[in-house]
């Protein structure tokens, strides 16, 4: 999903973004490797959605990731009208 630039809004459950670590039990090849640090080191870096199981409310973040879901397509629809060129018609 990173390396195809579509948006990507992470959900992080239990762990922050910092902690997130590649664990290589030699069940990938070195290139996989290398795909998925990068991948983890783009979603570090993206703003996402943190949750705490032991305080938070599963229904509270289903809510709040569907309306920011809403705004983000809204705001891609919005990108790609924006970059249509305007068509004249006398």
């Amino acid at each position: 999903m990173m390396e195809s630039r579509k948006k990507v809004i992470p959900i992080f459950c239990d762990v922050k973004p910092s902690q997130l670590r590649v664990t290589d039990h030699k069940l990938c090849s070195p290139s996989e490797i290398k795909r998925f640090n990068y991948a983890i080191e783009e979603a570090k870096n993206t703003v996402g959605l943190a949750f705490d199981t032991s305080k938070g409310n599963w229904a509270d973040v289903v809510m709040y990731t569907t309306e920011l879901v809403k705004e983000t397509l809204i705001e891609i629809d919005n990108e790609k009208n924006a970059a249509r060129p305007v068509e004249m018609v006398y």
